[in-house]
């Protein structure tokens, strides 16, 4: 799922002294030598040398690293510095000019993107418990375990006993205030499917669902035209918030439901796909 990145890099005009250091250095080489200077070309080789080395402080610089730029210094180094049987003259020097301009343009253009990055599930799942601050602000310990427990009891194939958690773990938001709708809904739509199957039953046109004010406090938000079957949906979406809330309120459950964590974290892998898009 790649949906965070890194910072984009800053929009310098470092590149452009790329080709004027370069290139001004091969001009001064071939002046001096128009006077017959004797050591002409060195000034077009520090002017390459010179403007390889600020080439890779260029490519240093941006989110995304090329690595042929950030080497530029020592490509340098093997042509002009190093004793070898190749020319360093006006024609060498002008070629890497060029190329070194080359690169200086291509780092600007591709390697200044912001690099996209894969979020994992865990991430994910600790971006959305962050998300749902004003609810758990509102939860105490005692509802919290009963939130907790109602999820752990469905987990293990205990329908009956978490259609009863989800009940007493109800009852106890009526003396919460704001009341949280969205948890609310999430009992009742885990009450409903554990109660179908403790009696060997699917339900299969649920009476709870979420609604559109619980959006902001759902974790798996799809357009319409991706969403498959709603109640599946539903249902995901209610384990998940009932995990994140009894994970953050309920300590003495804290244990047990993180050893359930990858299977939270298989439901948000089921929809990666379509949460991307």
């Amino acid at each position: 799922m790649e949906t965070n990145t890194t910072t984009p890099g800053s929009k310098s005009r470092i590149w452009i002294a790329v080709p004027a250091v370069s290139f001004s250095g091969i001009g001064i080489g071939l002046l001096l030598s128009s006077v017959g200077f004797p050591y002409a070309d060195w000034a077009g080789i520090a002017g390459c040398v010179a403007a390889s080395c600020i080439l890779c402080y260029q490519a240093y610089l941006k989110p995304r690293r090329d690595l042929v730029s950030l080497f530029a210094p020592l490509f340098a180094f093997l042509i002009f510095i190093m004793p070898n049987e190749f020319s360093s003259g006006a024609i060498v020097q002008t070629v890497f000019a060029a190329t070194i301009t080359l690169l200086a343009v291509r780092v600007e253009k591709t390697f200044n993107a912001p690099k996209l990055q894969k979020k994992t599930m865990k991430q994910l799942l600790n971006e959305y418990i962050d998300r749902l601050e004003p609810i758990l602000a509102l939860i105490d310990e005692e509802t919290g375990h009963l939130v907790a427990q109602s999820l752990l009891t469905y987990r293990f194939g205990l329908y009956e006993n978490a259609a009863e958690k989800s009940t007493e773990a109800l009852a106890r938001l009526d003396a919460i205030a704001p009341r949280p709708g969205a948890l609310e809904r999430a009992l009742l739509i885990l009450r409903e499917r554990a109660g179908g199957f403790a009696e060997s039953r699917v339900t299969a046109n649920p009476e709870h669902s979420f609604t559109e004010a619980d959006y902001d406090n759902l974790v798996i938000r799809l357009r319409p035209d991706q969403i498959e079957d709603p109640a599946v949906l539903d249902l995901d979406n209610a384990l998940v918030l009932l995990y994140a809330i009894g994970i953050e309120t309920s300590p003495n459950d804290e244990q047990a439901l993180e050893e359930h964590q990858r299977f939270i974290s298989q439901i948000l892998d089921s929809y990666k796909e379509k949460m991307a898009t």
